[in-house]
Protein backbone atom coordinates (compact mmCIF):
# COMPACT_ATOMS: atom_id res chain seq x y z
CA UNK A 1 0.00 0.00 0.00
CA UNK A 2 1.04 3.44 -1.01
CA UNK A 3 -0.63 5.53 1.06
CA UNK A 4 0.08 9.28 -0.56
CA UNK A 5 -0.50 7.60 -3.88
CA UNK A 6 -3.71 6.29 -3.05
CA UNK A 7 -4.97 10.24 -1.70
CA UNK A 8 -3.35 11.34 -4.94
CA UNK A 9 -5.27 8.87 -6.32
CA UNK A 10 -8.30 9.61 -4.56
CA UNK A 11 -8.51 13.22 -4.65
CA UNK A 12 -8.30 13.41 -8.98
CA UNK A 13 -11.34 10.73 -8.82
CA UNK A 14 -13.36 12.89 -6.93
CA UNK A 15 -12.42 16.11 -9.20
CA UNK A 16 -12.91 13.66 -11.77
CA UNK A 17 -16.52 12.60 -10.68
CA UNK A 18 -17.81 16.29 -9.87
CA UNK A 19 -16.69 17.14 -13.58
CA UNK A 20 -18.89 14.16 -14.87
CA UNK A 21 -22.16 15.38 -12.22
CA UNK A 22 -22.04 18.91 -12.79
CA UNK A 23 -21.13 19.44 -16.78
CA UNK A 24 -17.61 19.62 -16.68
CA UNK A 25 -17.06 22.12 -13.53
CA UNK A 26 -13.51 21.91 -12.07
CA UNK A 27 -12.95 21.44 -8.43
CA UNK A 28 -9.09 21.36 -8.08
CA UNK A 29 -7.95 19.74 -5.02
CA UNK A 30 -4.17 19.50 -3.57
CA UNK A 31 -3.05 16.80 -1.06
CA UNK A 32 -1.11 19.22 1.09
CA UNK A 33 -0.55 19.48 5.03
CA UNK A 34 -3.54 22.93 5.70
CA UNK A 35 -0.96 24.13 8.50
CA UNK A 36 1.94 24.36 6.34
CA UNK A 37 -0.32 27.52 4.91
CA UNK A 38 0.35 29.42 7.71
CA UNK A 39 4.11 29.85 6.49
CA UNK A 40 2.83 30.91 2.67
CA UNK A 41 1.24 28.94 -0.34
CA UNK A 42 4.09 29.42 -2.85
CA UNK A 43 4.06 25.66 -3.34
CA UNK A 44 0.33 25.72 -4.24
CA UNK A 45 -0.56 25.26 -8.06
CA UNK A 46 -4.00 26.93 -7.57
CA UNK A 47 -4.94 29.91 -5.02
CA UNK A 48 -8.73 28.92 -4.91
CA UNK A 49 -8.83 25.08 -4.15
CA UNK A 50 -9.71 22.83 -2.36
CA UNK A 51 -6.52 21.42 0.15
CA UNK A 52 -6.77 17.51 1.50
CA UNK A 53 -4.54 16.85 4.90
CA UNK A 54 -4.40 14.34 6.70
CA UNK A 55 -5.40 14.73 10.34
CA UNK A 56 -4.75 11.70 11.80
CA UNK A 57 -4.22 8.17 11.65
CA UNK A 58 -5.96 5.43 14.12
CA UNK A 59 -6.64 1.58 13.91
CA UNK A 60 -9.69 0.01 13.86
CA UNK A 61 -9.40 -2.44 16.52
CA UNK A 62 -13.17 -3.77 15.83
CA UNK A 63 -12.39 -5.13 12.59
CA UNK A 64 -9.35 -6.61 13.49
CA UNK A 65 -8.42 -9.96 11.79
CA UNK A 66 -7.19 -12.11 14.34
CA UNK A 67 -6.51 -15.02 12.23
CA UNK A 68 -2.96 -15.60 11.49
CA UNK A 69 -4.07 -17.14 8.12
CA UNK A 70 -5.54 -16.09 4.92
CA UNK A 71 -7.61 -18.11 2.20
CA UNK A 72 -5.39 -19.19 -0.49
CA UNK A 73 -6.27 -17.15 -3.49
CA UNK A 74 -6.30 -20.14 -6.30
CA UNK A 75 -7.80 -22.99 -6.56
CA UNK A 76 -5.10 -25.23 -4.80
CA UNK A 77 -5.47 -26.90 -1.17
CA UNK A 78 -2.99 -24.62 0.73
CA UNK A 79 -3.24 -21.87 2.93
CA UNK A 80 -1.00 -19.04 2.90
CA UNK A 81 0.69 -17.75 6.54
CA UNK A 82 0.39 -14.27 8.00
CA UNK A 83 3.62 -12.84 9.75
CA UNK A 84 1.18 -10.49 11.82
CA UNK A 85 -2.61 -10.09 11.44
CA UNK A 86 -3.85 -7.88 9.12
CA UNK A 87 -4.29 -3.81 10.57
CA UNK A 88 -6.98 -1.78 9.30
CA UNK A 89 -6.76 2.11 9.03
CA UNK A 90 -9.36 5.10 9.87
CA UNK A 91 -7.42 7.96 8.57
CA UNK A 92 -9.27 11.67 9.07
CA UNK A 93 -9.20 13.29 6.02
CA UNK A 94 -10.04 17.09 6.08
CA UNK A 95 -11.14 19.04 3.23
CA UNK A 96 -10.43 22.53 3.24
CA UNK A 97 -11.59 25.49 1.02
CA UNK A 98 -8.96 27.93 0.85
CA UNK A 99 -8.77 31.32 -1.15
CA UNK A 100 -6.48 34.06 -1.59
CA UNK A 101 -8.33 36.37 -2.65
CA UNK A 102 -11.40 36.81 -0.77
CA UNK A 103 -13.38 38.15 -3.58
CA UNK A 104 -13.58 34.36 -3.87
CA UNK A 105 -14.93 33.31 -0.64
CA UNK A 106 -18.03 32.13 -2.33
CA UNK A 107 -16.72 30.75 -4.66
CA UNK A 108 -14.48 28.08 -2.03
CA UNK A 109 -17.77 27.57 -0.35
CA UNK A 110 -19.29 25.92 -3.64
CA UNK A 111 -16.58 23.84 -4.23
CA UNK A 112 -16.89 22.75 -0.82
CA UNK A 113 -20.09 21.85 -1.48
CA UNK A 114 -19.46 20.00 -4.46
CA UNK A 115 -17.26 18.33 -2.22
CA UNK A 116 -19.83 16.87 -0.34
CA UNK A 117 -22.62 16.59 -3.19
CA UNK A 118 -19.91 14.22 -4.54
CA UNK A 119 -19.00 11.53 -1.60
CA UNK A 120 -22.88 11.98 -0.58
CA UNK A 121 -23.43 10.19 -4.19
CA UNK A 122 -20.43 7.93 -3.61
CA UNK A 123 -18.53 7.17 -1.03
CA UNK A 124 -17.29 3.94 -1.49
CA UNK A 125 -14.12 3.68 -3.78
CA UNK A 126 -12.23 0.12 -4.77
CA UNK A 127 -8.53 -0.05 -5.44
CA UNK A 128 -5.73 -2.33 -5.68
CA UNK A 129 -1.81 -2.63 -6.15
CA UNK A 130 -2.28 -2.36 -9.91
CA UNK A 131 -5.49 -0.60 -10.35
CA UNK A 132 -5.56 2.41 -8.04
CA UNK A 133 -8.82 4.39 -8.38
CA UNK A 134 -9.16 3.70 -11.55
CA UNK A 135 -12.77 1.74 -12.45
CA UNK A 136 -15.57 3.62 -12.00
CA UNK A 137 -17.78 0.61 -10.70
CA UNK A 138 -16.57 -3.42 -10.05
CA UNK A 139 -17.94 -6.41 -10.55
CA UNK A 140 -19.05 -8.82 -7.32
CA UNK A 141 -16.27 -10.74 -8.08
CA UNK A 142 -13.45 -8.15 -8.38
CA UNK A 143 -14.79 -6.64 -5.13
CA UNK A 144 -13.76 -9.51 -3.39
CA UNK A 145 -9.74 -9.03 -4.49
CA UNK A 146 -9.40 -5.52 -4.01
CA UNK A 147 -9.68 -3.32 -1.24
CA UNK A 148 -12.57 -0.78 -0.10
CA UNK A 149 -12.05 2.91 1.19
CA UNK A 150 -15.65 4.17 2.75
CA UNK A 151 -15.60 7.55 3.39
CA UNK A 152 -18.27 9.12 6.23
CA UNK A 153 -18.91 12.91 6.79
CA UNK A 154 -17.99 13.62 10.30
CA UNK A 155 -20.20 16.22 12.42
CA UNK A 156 -17.86 18.13 14.89
CA UNK A 157 -19.49 20.83 18.00
CA UNK A 158 -18.07 23.55 18.23
CA UNK A 159 -15.50 22.94 20.83
CA UNK A 160 -14.16 19.97 18.79
CA UNK A 161 -13.75 22.25 15.90
CA UNK A 162 -12.00 24.85 17.94
CA UNK A 163 -9.61 21.92 19.33
CA UNK A 164 -9.19 20.08 16.28
CA UNK A 165 -7.69 23.96 14.36
CA UNK A 166 -6.08 24.76 17.68
CA UNK A 167 -3.98 21.26 17.24
CA UNK A 168 -2.97 22.09 13.35
CA UNK A 169 -1.96 25.56 14.43
CA UNK A 170 -4.25 27.34 12.13
CA UNK A 171 -6.90 29.82 12.07
CA UNK A 172 -10.80 28.21 10.61
CA UNK A 173 -11.22 28.03 7.27
CA UNK A 174 -14.83 26.26 5.47
CA UNK A 175 -13.90 22.57 6.01
CA UNK A 176 -15.32 19.28 5.96
CA UNK A 177 -14.06 16.30 8.08
CA UNK A 178 -14.47 12.79 6.94
CA UNK A 179 -13.03 9.16 7.98
CA UNK A 180 -11.74 6.95 5.39
CA UNK A 181 -12.11 3.57 6.73
CA UNK A 182 -10.87 -0.28 5.79
CA UNK A 183 -7.16 0.74 4.49
CA UNK A 184 -6.00 -2.91 4.95
CA UNK A 185 -2.25 -2.85 6.34
CA UNK A 186 -0.12 -6.35 5.38
CA UNK A 187 3.31 -7.28 4.90
CA UNK A 188 3.31 -10.67 3.47
CA UNK A 189 6.75 -11.98 3.04
CA UNK A 190 7.88 -14.42 0.70
CA UNK A 191 6.83 -17.05 3.36
CA UNK A 192 6.31 -21.12 2.80
CA UNK A 193 3.04 -22.63 1.97
CA UNK A 194 1.59 -25.21 3.55
CA UNK A 195 -0.87 -27.83 2.00
CA UNK A 196 -4.16 -27.71 4.16
CA UNK A 197 -4.87 -30.99 5.84
CA UNK A 198 -7.12 -33.37 4.49
CA UNK A 199 -6.59 -36.35 5.64
CA UNK A 200 -5.88 -38.31 9.25
CA UNK A 201 -5.17 -41.65 10.18
CA UNK A 202 -5.60 -43.20 13.67
CA UNK A 203 -4.14 -46.20 15.33
CA UNK A 204 -5.54 -47.88 18.23
CA UNK A 205 -3.42 -50.14 20.65
CA UNK A 206 -4.09 -52.22 23.17
CA UNK A 207 -0.46 -51.97 25.15
CA UNK A 208 2.91 -51.19 23.27
CA UNK A 209 2.64 -49.49 20.29
CA UNK A 210 5.62 -50.93 19.23
CA UNK A 211 3.53 -54.42 19.30
CA UNK A 212 2.22 -55.27 15.99
CA UNK A 213 -0.17 -58.17 17.68
CA UNK A 214 -1.32 -55.19 19.99
CA UNK A 215 -2.91 -53.57 17.50
CA UNK A 216 -6.72 -52.99 17.63
CA UNK A 217 -7.52 -50.65 14.45
CA UNK A 218 -5.94 -48.63 11.83
CA UNK A 219 -7.84 -46.86 9.41
CA UNK A 220 -7.93 -43.11 7.82
CA UNK A 221 -10.40 -41.04 6.91
CA UNK A 222 -11.34 -37.55 5.05
CA UNK A 223 -11.37 -34.26 7.41
CA UNK A 224 -14.10 -33.07 5.56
Amino acid sequence: MNLAKILDKLSKKITSEIAEMNNGITVPIELTNIATLNDGDQFLLNKSTIILSLVNIEEEKILRNHSLYKEYPGNGNTVEKYKKPTQNLILSLLFTSYVRNQDSYSEGLDKLEYIIKCLQHNNVFYYDDLNLLEQTEVTEIQSKSMNKLILDLVSLKSDQLNQMWSYLGSRYMPSVLYTMKMIAVQNENNLPTYPVIDKAKIQLWNNDKKDITGEIESNSFPLK
